[in-house]
């Protein structure tokens, strides 16, 4: 009977026999060694909130395109009210976390950047938690001589395999939804595990179901893929009572937590629809359509009519301008539904195949950057084997990982990146970890353990020491400088701004409160330009009320013609054009 914890009985055991049989008191012996071996797990748990600690600390004032769109619209929903959350690409329940720092930390953006990071840390240690107590629930503590050692190592195992696949996949620098994505996913592992192992089944398809429905609140790509996973749950539903009937009642809650954002997104875009993070997305990757900053359209329609595309203010160089309706930093990446409008992406089955062929070689680069846990992995069944007669006796943790594989492959449809599939890597290991409880150990398990989670800690450390600076405590990013010499130069909080190239990295004008309104697209066209050309240029650019220019590394030579170069401490620079009102 499944859940009684029974052992099956060898042929020839009577009863009575078993607890003196020879061979289970060896295991016992064996298993009692390996517990002797354990690795303690409160230093593994210290070392996986340090290595977070020095993450956030390291990439404190880290900032992102995609971080500037979440931060100005939980700005905006502190000024103007929650409505301000609802966007057509960017799901609300990120920025609604980083109103509370930005609400104590205010635009002192010293303090406030950091802080921000915080609501990162915060998402990582939640996931961590749930993800040990996962680990904890897929090992069958009623079959102790099946794998001794991972119910001893498991928080040690735990932690550096969690920290390693979080900091590594996405780390804490970035301020985007990934850890709230991570956390949402591997809760949602949790509900299906405990679904299927407690008494309480309704109480966690309840929890199942508002999860899922939270998690699209979170990120637009998990209302498909959650959806994928309730419809793997009524195929192979759980091994209990009333099983689809429970997975019912999540599927309604599901519906019933999504119905309202769909409602919001509908109403904000002007047209029914869940979200255009599907519709962008393949345009830009398999469509091909100009990707980021706007949409002009073509003279074939193929993709449809722009309805709000950017003014265009001159041909050659391509010069845009677009300071309204959108209030933003960068309105472009603030709201693209809205420059996107009237956009519509065609199937391109060539296309298609290319994204997919580039999607699989992204995914083996994931796999490639998470080498040590796969070798790990490999190396723990090696130090296992089979036992004859068990079998798995739950069916999650199988559901579990189809549904990862299957959430890895519709991404590598479109795109992939690590920080995408962090949550169901983590969903990974614990499929894996439950399979590797039905086997029995070899000798080699109780040094292959803790060789695994050393090799997993050394290996983060080298990543961290690689990709984490700024440990000086009076350190300041060079758009902070740069903001503070903008306001030097005469700009104001609100002035308009307009770049030369790239728009995206332009952080010191989100810190000086400067909005970029306009943009000359190609930097080199700019530059070939003759001094009259620019100058006639600039006087485009004044009219529509933009006070100064940005370029990055800008050549010395140009303050001949106005410009203030800004030199960084790695030689990079940051030019500044104060154009004249007409």
């Amino acid at each position: 009977m499944h859940g009684k914890g029974v052992p099956l009985l060898r042929r020839g055991e009577g009863r009575k026999g078993v607890g003196a049989n020879a061979a289970p008191a060896a295991r016992s012996a064996r298993g009692a060694s390996l517990q002797q071996r354990a690795l303690s797990p409160k230093p593994w748990l210290a070392f996986a909130v340090l290595a977070a600690l020095v993450d956030v600390w390291g990439n404190r004032y880290n900032l992102n395109p995609d971080g500037i769109s979440y931060v100005e619209m939980a700005q905006h929903a502190l000024v103007d009210g929650p409505g301000e959350l609802i966007n057509g690409l960017w799901s609300p329940g990120y920025p609604s976390l980083l109103m509370w720092p930005l609400r104590l930390a205010g635009s002192a953006w010293d303090v406030a950047i950091p802080a921000l990071h915080a609501v990162n840390l915060l998402l990582y240690l939640m996931a961590l938690g749930i993800f040990l107590q996962l680990l904890r629930a897929v090992v069958r503590p009623d079959r102790p001589m099946l794998a001794p050692a991972l119910a001893q190592h498991v928080e040690a195992f735990g932690a550096a395999a969690f920290a390693s696949i979080a900091l590594v996949s996405i780390g804490l620098g970035l301020l985007t939804p990934d850890v709230a994505v991570m956390l949402a996913v591997v809760a949602t592992a949790a509900c299906c595990v405990q679904l299927e192992r407690t008494a309480h089944a309704w109480s966690w398809a309840v929890a199942l179901g508002v999860v899922l429905g939270g998690g699209y609140w979170v990120k637009g790509i998990l209302l498909p893929l959650n959806a994928l996973l309730l419809v793997l749950l009524l195929v192979v539903p759980p091994r209990v009572d009333r099983a689809r009937k429970k997975i019912g009642v999540a599927a309604l809650l599901f519906v019933v937590m999504s119905l309202p954002l769909v409602g919001l997104v509908s109403a904000k875009v002007g047209r029914p629809t869940v979200g255009d993070v599907g519709r962008l997305n393949y345009a830009w990757a398999i469509d091909h359509v100009t990707p980021f900053v706007g949409w002009l359209g073509d003279s074939t329609g193929r993709f449809g009519t722009p309805v709000h595309p950017p003014r265009v203010l001159q041909q050659q160089p391509l010069t845009l301008e677009f300071a309204t309706p959108v209030r933003a930093t960068y309105p472009l990446w603030y709201d693209p539904s809205y420059w996107y409008a009237g956009l519509k992406a065609r199937i391109d089955i060539g296309g298609q195949w290319r994204a997919l062929r580039q999607g699989l070689a992204d995914l083996a680069r994931v796999v490639f950057g998470q080498v040590v846990l796969a070798a790990s992995v490999i190396a723990l069944w090696l130090a296992t084997a089979p036992q004859p007669g068990s079998r798995p006796d739950r069916r999650m943790p199988s559901v579990l990982a189809a549904w990862s594989l299957a959430a890895a492959m519709v991404l590598a449809l479109v795109h992939v990146e690590s920080r995408y599939l962090a949550g169901f890597i983590a969903t990974g290991v614990i499929a894996i970890w439950a399979w590797l409880s039905t086997r029995r150990p070899r000798r080699a398990l109780r040094w292959v353990l803790p060789a695994a989670v050393v090799a997993l800690a050394l290996s983060l450390v080298r990543d961290l020491d690689r990709n984490t600076g700024g440990f000086d405590p009076g350190y300041r990013p060079d758009y902070l400088l740069d903001a503070a010499q903008l306001r030097g130069a005469g700009l104001h909080s609100g002035d308009h701004v307009g770049t030369v190239g790239d728009a995206f990295e332009q952080y010191a004008a989100f810190v000086a409160g400067t909005p970029i309104t306009a943009q000359v697209m190609d930097s080199v066209q700019y530059w070939q330009l003759s001094p009259g050309g620019r100058l006639e240029l600039q006087r485009h650019l004044a009219a529509t009320g933009v006070k100064a220019l940005l370029a990055n590394n800008v050549a010395a030579g140009m303050q001949v013609e106005g410009w203030r170069v800004i030199v960084h401490a790695d030689s990079s620079n940051l030019g500044v054009l104060m154009l004249r009102a007409p």
